[in-house]
């Protein structure tokens, strides 16, 4: 069956992937009802005036399935415990990782290999629409040297993003400020230094 991909056809999907790399992940909302799904974040971005970092929402709309493993591994484990979670503790289970950044270089209309690893240690997939959705997002988050891991995968067909005032921002600009930010850290730039973040290779 083809599917349309909906209003990201043709828009800049690398580019948002490296606007959405290292963010900051602040909690998560859901509309079962209305079958949408809004990320809080606090993106990497460097506009053209103002602070090298702000608050955004991203919102996905159209969604039609939210899949989640919670699990936990020590060293010594032969296999995961996978950890009870719901869709609706899913914003509970983002905050207790206490601000955990969006690891990886990739998140939207991602390939099914990291999916293939962890999808038989759900501990939740809930279908909230019938139709096949257009995009998937993936992200994950960990803690440090503790052993416990949340991926988390949605389906859904479109998205808008707005900052912390409720503008909604374009999507080539939230793209161009991320792009800003990565070039001025791989620079050196001091006002885009951050612990942990090394530059994109």
């Amino acid at each position: 069956m083809n599917v349309s991909r909906g209003l990201l056809d043709g828009w800049d999907t690398a580019g948002l992937n490296t606007a959405l790399s290292e963010a900051t992940c602040l909690g998560l909302e859901v509309d079962e009802a209305g079958r949408r799904l809004s990320l809080e974040l606090e993106a990497l971005t460097l506009p053209q005036e103002g602070p090298a970092s702000d608050r955004v929402r991203l919102t996905f709309t159209g969604v039609s399935r939210v899949a989640a493993s919670m699990r936990i591994q020590r060293w010594d484990d032969l296999a995961a415990t996978v950890l009870p979670l719901q869709l609706d503790g899913l914003d509970e289970g983002i905050r207790s990782f206490g601000g955990g950044r969006l690891h990886g270089w990739e998140f939207i209309d991602v390939d099914d290999s990291g999916w293939a690893l962890w999808s038989e240690l759900l501990s939740f997939d809930t279908k909230i629409g019938d139709e096949i959705a257009a995009h998937v997002l993936e992200f994950s988050q960990e803690e440090g040297i503790d052993p416990r891991e949340l991926d988390v995968r949605v389906w859904f067909d479109n998205m808008s993003i707005h900052d912390k005032s409720g503008r909604e921002i374009p999507l080539p600009e939230f793209i161009a400020g991320g792009k800003r930010w990565w070039k001025a850290h791989d620079e050196g730039d001091p006002q885009t230094m951050r612990p942990g973040i090394v530059p994109q290779l």
